[in-house]
């Protein structure tokens, strides 16, 4: 992990630590188990998995080939620790690394009174928060209707699992290949280099830090965006901040979304995306019909 990074994630931690405290999700006890809801496997895994791996043709997926150390700030002290042992849970279940205790957050979960202005500032004063993201991306994030924002922060390793450098401030990636890349096999592939999730307050009001948590490791975890579920009918908890008031919502992460993230950290990392995405289509079928399985019995 670049230590500029590590510099910029903790100096905008502080940013978001002196926002004003709203709303905060309620407290639960903790637990060293994940709990999850359970749904038949039917065709929802097509569209399920389609929505959740949005990449072009030719592309590939991303997630964290380095071990993530989750953070949370803008709430009590005590939810912040809540949030963040249940974000390290979410990720030593589904068999995503995991730094150690005492580990530089590299994954941030801010929670903040105005998503707009928090984005804004952080952009003025570390730009480098949002490194190799172009501008009219970081505006979008800020100002796009709702009360939640993601974005990662991303490197390119070799098939060697080696950093492969930039020319310069984001500058295009320089690699001496080894190998030569084929139709099935590319020489280099993206990575998460850091993840930040911001939540704005009125957003939290009724829900559990368990609740907030999962929904924090969905969105940073993997490269999720919950409007394209609209046309996915499986379970999310994913949906869970902007839910109509008096609708259902998850009370925790579904099996569904548990699946997918066991999948896509079990999904070959050396292929394109039309590989990966079987892949993880057929280990969420596969996981769902172990659940199904187990709760008939």
């Amino acid at each position: 992990m670049p230590r500029n990074f590590l510099v910029i994630l903790l100096a905008g931690a502080s940013v978001a630590a002196r926002a004003q405290e709203a709303d905060a999700p309620k407290e639960e006890p903790a637990s060293s188990e994940i709990v999850v809801q359970g749904i038949n496997p039917d065709r929802q895994i097509d569209d399920f998995v389609q929505a959740l791996t949005d990449a072009p043709i030719g592309g590939q997926l991303s997630r964290f080939d380095w071990a993530v150390c989750p953070a949370a700030t803008g709430l009590p002290q005590a939810q912040n620790a809540a949030v963040r042992e249940r974000m390290r849970r979410v990720a030593r279940a589904a068999a995503i690394p995991l730094a150690g205790p005492g580990c530089k957050p590299n994954v941030l979960l801010i929670a903040t009174p105005d998503k707009k202005v928090l984005i804004e500032g952080l952009n003025r004063k570390y730009p480098s928060y949002f490194s190799g993201i172009p501008r009219d991306r970081v505006r979008d994030l800020a100002r796009r209707p709702g009360p939640a924002a993601a974005w990662h922060v991303r490197g390119r390793i070799s098939a060697d699992a080696e950093l492969v450098p930039t020319d310069g401030v984001s500058g295009p990636h320089v690699y001496q290949a080894t190998r030569d890349p084929s139709r099935l096999s590319p020489a280099t592939r993206p990575h998460f280099l850091g993840a930040v999730v911001v939540v704005e307050h009125s957003a939290l009001t009724g829900l559990t830090t368990t609740q907030l948590a999962d929904y924090a490791a969905m969105r940073a975890f993997a490269q999720t965006e919950p409007g394209r579920l609209e046309k996915a009918t499986a379970p999310s908890i994913l949906t869970v901040l902007e839910a109509p008031m008096g609708t259902p919502t998850p009370v925790t992460m579904t099996r569904w979304d548990f699946s997918f993230l066991k999948a896509l950290y079990a999904a070959p990392v050396d292929k394109y995306v039309n590989v990966q995405r079987s892949a993880i289509r057929h280990r969420v079928r596969k996981e769902l019909e172990r659940e199904r399985q187990g709760s008939e019995r």
